[in-house]
């Protein structure tokens, strides 16, 4: 299995990195600002339920216009007691903070696991629908700065995950063809269901055990040992 694998290409949100204070938390602090108080619990579950909803869009065309709009009304959405005024105020915040390096940290296994990776000359890429923003977050993290060329972005591809087009580029980034390339992320659908359709070789990386699949890791170590890289 270990000659079929010759590039990986990683999810970042909730692969990679993570928010941190949390995406609710950053809310809060938001909406504190405006003088909106509101608890951590609801904000989470507004969210969850309006990026989700999101989430579903058929339109999968998109661009740094496209992912302003989208994120402004996904903070409208999540805060409905804001009027125009405040919410556009919440909104520059919220932007600018997910725009910190400060605001994100690399997962414990990252590093180890990036540089278990290169080690073996596997190609490495980050396959993001993070919009250019994270080329500002990556340029903060410490370990993985050789990864900043290597990201595949949908706001800049032009189309976000699940659209095929996006795949398409990752294949071409890594100038491997899609059955020698391994897709690893955290969204069963962008990551593995669409992924497979196009041949890719995919990996769920389901850090707290929620999906209970079958070709699932709870932590990237677990390609050192997985039949991938069998020696």
């Amino acid at each position: 299995m270990s000659a079929k694998i010759k590039a990986v290409a990683f999810d970042a949100v909730g692969t990679l990195i993570e928010p941190f204070p949390t995406v609710a938390e950053a809310y809060q602090q938001a909406a504190a600002s405006v003088g909106l108080e509101l608890p951590t619990d609801l904000i989470r579950e507004r969210f969850r339920k309006v990026f989700g909803q999101d989430e579903k869009s058929s339109d999968l065309d998109t661009n740094l216009s496209t992912e302003i709009h989208r994120w402004r009304n996904i903070v409208s959405a999540t805060l409905p007691e804001l009027d125009q005024s405040r919410a556009d105020l919440a909104f520059q915040k919220l932007w600018d903070h997910f725009a910190q390096p400060s605001s994100w940290r690399l997962f414990p296994d990252v590093r180890e696991v990036v540089d278990w990776l290169d080690q073996k000359s596997i190609k490495v890429c980050v396959a993001s629908n993070f919009d250019a923003r994270l080329r500002l977050v990556w340029n903060g993290l410490e370990g993985v700065e050789r990864l900043q060329e290597h990201l595949v972005i949908s706001s800049e591809v032009g189309v976000r995950k699940p659209g095929r087009g996006f795949y398409e580029f990752v294949a071409k980034h890594l100038d491997e063809p899609v059955e020698s390339i391994l897709f690893i992320g955290d969204d069963w659908i962008n990551d593995v269901e669409f992924p497979e359709k196009m041949g890719f070789k995919t990996i769920l990386l389901d850090r707290h055990s929620r999906c209970n699949k079958a070709n699932s890791f709870v932590s990237l170590k677990e390609l050192t040992t997985s039949q991938w890289f069998a020696d």
